[in-house]
């Protein structure tokens, strides 16, 4: 079995899964590739490997965490074991080890020579607003401390050596830049590509500490970091390009429009400008990204990372919990919960718990132990059967969301709701009607 400890491992594990399809014929990456990456999602196909891009003679993969299997695979598990395993790694975080031998520094491209467009960035959805990296892990670093943040920014390709990054205003990296500039200086970021999957999956995370750590319980052992060339931010060294630059202090462009997890192109951003001081990168190297608006990019950014937190919360304040989900087609602003009711008031209780979990958690649903709450058409039924609007819905006014949010305003001002779907006390002798399962073919 291979052991995986980087993207190209890991796309070995993936091959010999049969979880990895070769594109060899010549394709166009701003015509073509997000299309591609899309239609195998929907066809549940495996990751695709661009090997011959017009104009380019850099590789580029999409897809590779577009799948629960692809996911399991990463980490080594199986497909029911990774909420368990994600879970674990909150618990049990693992050191990063620094090395100077760092496969992802075999080639600097100095600022001189840098022109981002040398590069098959994508565009990725019809009517987005030009080439953006969507699978760039951001690395930040705390102006007041050697505290490092990953996390994910779309970053829109506006000039050679010049980005916009648009950063919401509850992200870590939001701190570190506010610092910044009341000092007028400018903050150093560097934009990892192609890493470790682990890596991508922790990203994903709000975690106060460094979420390399997290990778490295993942992966079961320390994940090896290396100083950028114009930094002191620390990198995955095994990753496959690192974009070093500096966010200007005070500087606000218009960046997007981007197809978002909301299933909607994002609107125009007055956001703020990476300038770009040093590209490193690997021989040969591949380029990793995924699609707005795709299962892969709601699941790492609000399904995979939220659903351990969200038990965590719920289960503090009641001991009924069975489990918990946040459902891709919600767009994470979506939680279910199911519980063994012990008291009428109990699912509001567990309703509120929710929407302190994470900020975009927006609608929570609270359900009872017969409800399978990975179908969306039992779901359905609890709300149309269980749920009195004027008793069991309520709202919390002016609280704070996501600012992509199609109903929140430019800072994620909206409503939050509560939907106790559990059986009421007046009828809670009912039963609910279940077939045995048989094996028809025994029939045939």
């Amino acid at each position: 079995m291979t052991k995986i400890n980087d993207l190209r491992s890991y796309m070995e594990a993936l091959d010999n899964k049969n979880e990895l399809e070769i594109i060899h014929k010549q394709v166009d990456k701003d015509k073509e590739i997000g299309p591609l990456i899309a239609t195998a999602e929907k066809k549940d196909r495996g990751a695709l490997l661009f090997k011959n891009i017009n104009n380019y003679k850099t590789r580029v993969i999409g897809g590779v965490l577009a799948s629960q299997k692809r996911i399991a695979i990463a980490l080594e598990c199986e497909p029911n074991e990774v909420k368990n395993k994600v879970a674990e790694a909150l618990k049990n975080p693992i050191k990063p080890e620094i090395t100077s031998k760092a496969p992802v520094q075999e080639v600097v491209i100095e600022e001189s020579d840098i022109n981002l467009f040398d590069i098959p960035i994508p565009v990725h959805a019809p009517k987005d607003g030009g080439p953006f990296i969507t699978a760039g892990v951001t690395v930040s670093k705390d102006p007041n401390s050697n505290r490092h943040n990953l996390s994910y920014q779309r970053m829109q390709i506006k000039d050679k050596n010049k980005m916009g990054i648009m950063i919401n205003e509850w992200r870590h990296l939001k701190g570190f830049l506010d610092k910044a500039e009341l000092l007028n200086e400018p903050l150093p970021i560097a934009v990892v590509v192609g890493p470790d999957p682990t890596i991508m999956i922790s990203a994903g995370f709000r975690y106060d500490g460094d979420e390399t750590q997290l990778a490295g319980s993942l992966r079961g052992k320390p994940i090896q970091i290396t100083k950028c060339i114009t930094s002191e931010i620390k990198v995955p060294a095994n990753a496959e390009y690192v974009i070093e630059g500096v966010i200007v202090p005070g500087l606000r462009e218009k960046e997007g429009p981007l197809a978002e997890f909301t299933g909607h192109y994002g609107k125009l951003w007055e956001s703020p400008v990476v300038e770009v001081k040093a590209i490193t990168h690997r021989h040969n190297p591949i380029w990793q990204t995924l699609n707005g608006a795709s299962y892969e990019h709601i699941n790492l950014g609000n399904v995979l990372p939220r659903e351990p937190l969200l038990y965590e919360k719920v289960s503090y304040v009641s001991d009924n919990i069975i489990n918990v989900h946040i459902p891709p087609y919600g767009s994470g602003f979506l939680a279910v919960v199911s519980i063994n009711k012990g008291n009428p008031g109990e699912p509001k209780n567990v309703a509120l718990a929710a929407m302190t979990a994470y900020v975009n958690i927006k609608n929570v649903i609270i359900v009872d132990g017969d409800v399978d709450i990975y179908n969306s058409a039992d779901l359905m039924w609890a709300l149309s059967n269980r749920v009195d609007a004027k008793n069991d819905i309520f709202y919390i006014h002016g609280a704070q969301g996501h600012e992509l949010d199609p109903v929140s305003n430019d800072r994620g001002i909206q409503t939050k709701m509560g939907i106790d779907a559990t059986l009421s006390e007046i009828n809670n002798d009912l039963e609910r009607v279940v077939y045995p399962e048989i094996d028809i073919d025994k029939y045939i």
